[in-house]
């Protein structure tokens, strides 16, 4: 096989895997999506914020829980396994660290309800909060089994097993919040009771495959460990880039309407992460590392980020451009302004997709602890940034520092990753397509207020791609039969 089908296979399987991820992602993000019209009209503003702060707390929990697992469970099983026996013996020893750790989680959160709720909210909401312990548990156990399935290129059983979780947590959370009225505690518990039985799936996954009986492998548990938990803190910051302004919002406004407000226009920018980046990071994740051993590695990865940027940001553009008509239609006037975050969100979504690509080569050489120093340094900046523009600029200073640090991550990490692991990276591109979406978004969101201009604004990104020369035409027409056949 020559190098060039070579990438074409990888890519391929790429395009392959990142459809079907993408179907659950759609379905799950879109499942999620749906939900906050009905939580904007049931619950109000107040209610909105209050969901948006327990959904930032159980993803930190959870961040920190999973001990950054999944990365070292790829490595050891995809790379460092030689057969059968060496890969069952890894995932049996993550096993009994995924277990361990769950328990631990589950009793932290509890732990930390009482005074967590007291701060925020002077003593309320205590129920709300404390199933989060339970939905940690669940969810964080759950971990190993979706990512077994990824390392087995099982993407069709990965997107069962998330589909029941957001079906089965709709159903449970329209039932509880809009039939029986339980308010903001039916969201939580709701979801604790999905997260229980996708839990119980995905267990039973691991003994249908003759992998459930966990094992004590000190030497092994303590490599993964040294190589996985430098990318803790490095979790730890992509919480505060991408979450940790809902609870500071909350902590300099009081305003629960505040925090709902901009929940609601940053949750418009999961559409992104449904149709861009979620399915294409989850192929990502177990693809680069076979790409690594082939010897045009480095140009792969270069192609990849440029066509990555060119879709997502067509993407990020259309839901900046129609969040305007879509937040007016599905929402009550009282969420009206949530649609000026709207771009910030999709934007840091499409930054952060960069990110999980430019900074393969650390991965590759084992530099984990500079992924790690990378995210940190942009989450710090992102957080000063937060503390000086929300007191100054409310929730329109929480999206500026989110976009920001989003983006000085992506600028870090790609520097030191170059450092260690050179790449062809076609970075004249890369900014024009990033400029011109996130430009011609700011065109149609404050132009005149039209949907016919917001429209043009769309249609003009793809002939000033092909006019600039940045994308041909000859691979414009490659792509459309890629995704037709798609």
């Amino acid at each position: 096989m020559t190098e060039e089908s070579a990438g074409r296979g990888f890519g391929g399987r790429i395009a392959n895997d990142a459809f079907v991820y993408g179907l659950g992602g759609i379905a799950n993000q879109a499942i999620a999506i749906l939900l906050v019209p009905i939580y904007a009209r049931v619950l109000g503003t107040e209610g909105v914020g209050v969901t948006g702060v327990l959904n930032s707390v159980i993803s930190l929990s959870l961040m920190l829980v999973g001990l950054a697992l999944p990365q070292a469970f790829f490595r050891w099983y995809l790379r460092e396994a030689s057969d059968h026996d060496e890969r069952v013996h890894v995932l049996r020893t993550t096993l009994a660290m995924r277990i361990a750790a769950s328990l631990a989680g589950f009793a932290v959160v509890l732990l930390a309800v009482l005074p967590l709720t007291a701060l925020l909210y002077e003593g309320a909401n205590l129920g709300v909060f404390a199933l989060a312990a339970p939905i940690v548990l669940f969810d964080s156990f759950n971990g190993l089994p979706l990512a077994f399935l990824r390392a087995e290129r099982s993407p069709r059983n990965y997107v069962a097993i998330t589909m029941t979780r957001a079906v089965t947590g709709t159903v449970l959370i329209l039932l509880l919040v809009v039939a029986l009225e339980f308010g903001v505690i039916g969201v939580s518990l709701g979801a604790a009771i999905a997260a229980a039985l996708s839990a119980a799936i995905g267990a039973w996954v691991l003994w249908r495959a003759g992998m459930w009986r966990p094992i004590i492998d000190e030497d092994l548990s303590r490599a993964m460990l040294t190589f996985a938990l430098p990318l803790v803190p490095a979790a730890v910051a992509g919480w505060t880039l991408n979450l940790a302004d809902r609870p500071l919002l909350q902590a300099f406004t009081g305003s629960e309407a505040v925090v709902g407000v901009y929940t609601t226009g940053y949750t418009a920018g999961l559409v992104i992460n449904a149709l861009a980046v979620q399915p294409f990071t989850l192929s990502w994740g177990a693809t680069y590392w076979e790409i690594s051993r082939s010897d045009d590695a480095p140009r792969t990865f270069a192609r990849t980020l440029t066509w990555f940027l060119a879709i997502a940001s067509a993407a990020a553009l259309f839901l900046s451009a129609i969040g305007t008509d879509v937040i007016r239609l599905l929402f009550p006037p009282a969420f009206e302004e949530s649609r000026f975050i709207v771009p910030f969100s999709a934007f840091s979504f499409v930054l952060y997709g960069a990110y999980t690509i430019v900074a393969t080569g650390l991965h590759i050489v084992g530099r984990s602890a500079l992924v790690a120093t990378t995210m940190l340094i942009a989450a710090g900046v992102a957080l000063a940034l937060n503390l000086v523009l929300i007191p100054l600029l409310g929730m329109y200073g929480a999206a500026i520092s989110t976009v920001l640090g989003y983006a000085l991550l992506t600028i870090l990490a790609g520097w030191q990753s170059q450092r260690n692991y050179p790449v062809p990276w076609q970075v004249l591109r890369a900014i024009v397509i990033l400029g011109l979406a996130a430009a011609l978004s700011a065109l149609a969101l404050l132009g005149p207020d039209n949907p016919l201009w917001r429209v043009g604004a769309i249609l003009l990104y793809p002939p000033i791609l092909i006019g600039t020369g940045i994308v041909r035409p000859t691979q414009a027409r490659q792509l459309l039969r890629v995704l037709r056949r798609r």
